[in-house]
């Protein structure tokens, strides 16, 4: 049995799911039925990034009669290929809300759901739309303010480094000084996607004062049918300089067997 078998077979004997995201930040537990493995806190650390020699993002509008700051999206096409639920994708859709679907263009993911749901997974609000998605921090967003950012960028040694696999390569897609349509700027937040791994790392850098309380950050899979939430609405209080790490159960964090102690993370 392997350390990736082995860490899934123990947290489905706890009876460890999707409801134990409430809990401790800090304990790896199981956070969908694919068995994606997730933790925040001090095993999941946060790093600062910088981006800005990354590529700028030039929004589409989601539709007639919308900003594209506000509501809209645009294709990046990756430099290597990322697996999401088993499945390899080469493109994302990035929104202007807080969010990556797994499309190949603004056909099949126009970006528009500014509608975040209190849970997930869920069926997406916008047409056309594409279920498969991470929620960085989904809200009603807007890049409108002054010195906003939307870009990305590749890196072959990530400069923060992958919990699963040393030295591997990644993508960053970061959204800086991004504001919600209600009031209040000064979002940054920054996805991290690892190649080799799958790791999934979200690090939000700088909050405003809702500090999450209207947003959602979770993950789910292409048709809605699987997938969970590190916090929705207020559901688990977001703070800034802090990340949430989601793994592939053939990659778990490295290092794992150290973090258990009779069922329990060791202090």
């Amino acid at each position: 049995m392997n350390r990736a078998t082995t860490l899934f077979s123990f947290l489905v004997l706890a009876g460890v799911g999707t409801s134990a995201l409430a809990g401790d930040p800090r304990a790896i537990v199981q956070a969908d039925d694919y068995g994606h493995l997730v933790v925040g806190g001090a095993s999941c650390p946060y790093a600062a990034l910088d981006v800005s020699a990354g590529t700028p993002l030039t929004l589409t509008a989601a539709g007639p009669g919308v900003a594209a700051l506000d509501d809209g999206a645009a294709v990046l096409a990756l430099a290597e290929p990322f697996a999401f639920y088993g499945a390899s994708h080469s493109n994302l859709v990035v929104s202007s809300n807080g969010y990556v679907a797994f499309a190949d263009g603004l056909d099949a993911e126009n970006g528009g759901d500014f509608s975040n749901d209190p849970y997930l997974p869920a069926v997406p609000d916008n047409t056309p739309s594409i279920s498969g998605r991470i929620y960085a921090y989904h809200d009603d967003l807007t890049g409108e303010a002054s010195g906003s950012d939307l870009r990305a960028n590749h890196y072959a040694n990530c400069p923060r480094a992958s919990d699963a696999i040393a030295g591997e390569a990644c993508t960053v897609v970061a959204w800086k000084n991004w504001g919600r349509v209600a009031g209040g700027d000064g979002i940054d937040v920054a996805l991290v996607l690892y190649h080799a791994s799958g790791e999934i790392a979200i690090q939000h850098a700088a909050l405003d004062a809702s500090a999450g309380s209207s947003a959602c950050v979770g993950i789910q899979n292409a048709d809605a049918g699987d997938g969970g939430a590190w916090s929705c609405n207020g559901g688990r209080a977001l703070t800034a300089a802090s990340a949430v790490c989601w793994f592939d159960p053939e990659h778990p964090p490295a290092g794992d067997d150290t973090l258990f102690a009779d069922g329990f993370e060791t202090p």
